[in-house]
């Protein structure tokens, strides 16, 4: 990754809408460099799929512990599976954060993570306000 590749990246997060034509006009490239840069993004998966966020009714966090022979294994499915995960120091080894539309969804979610060979435990955490 170059200089122009971060900041290809960098526009996509402010507006992941945006179209090659005009990331090109804004870094003053040809429409062509910047679709085949982004394909290069993608192939090599620092880019892993687009995404429309839609607001979401209920927030959660969700606290994992692992176990440590199995942590690589975990946090490899984790991070293929959920946009913001954070690896941890100290007794949490993982903090997932989850936006669904109910409760159940959540719930569902937390099933999912618990039946991950090597999740020791799950506490999860309701947003309020």
């Amino acid at each position: 990754m170059d200089e122009k590749d971060y900041e290809i990246l960098k526009l996509l997060r402010e507006n992941s809408r945006m179209s090659n034509m005009e990331i090109a006009r804004e870094l003053k490239v040809s429409e062509g460099t910047i679709r085949k840069r982004i394909a290069n993004l993608y192939k090599s998966g620092i880019i892993k799929k687009f995404t429309i966020e839609t607001p979401s009714s209920v927030e959660a966090m969700i606290l994992v512990r692992v176990d440590p022979k199995k942590a690589p294994y975990v946090l490899e499915k984790l991070k293929n599976i959920y946009h913001e995960i954070y690896e941890l120091s100290g007794s949490i080894d993982v903090s997932i954060k989850l936006s669904k539309n109910t409760l159940d969804e959540i719930n569902s979610e937390v099933d999912n993570i618990r039946s991950i060979d090597g999740v020791i435990s799950t506490d999860t955490m309701i947003r309020l306000k």
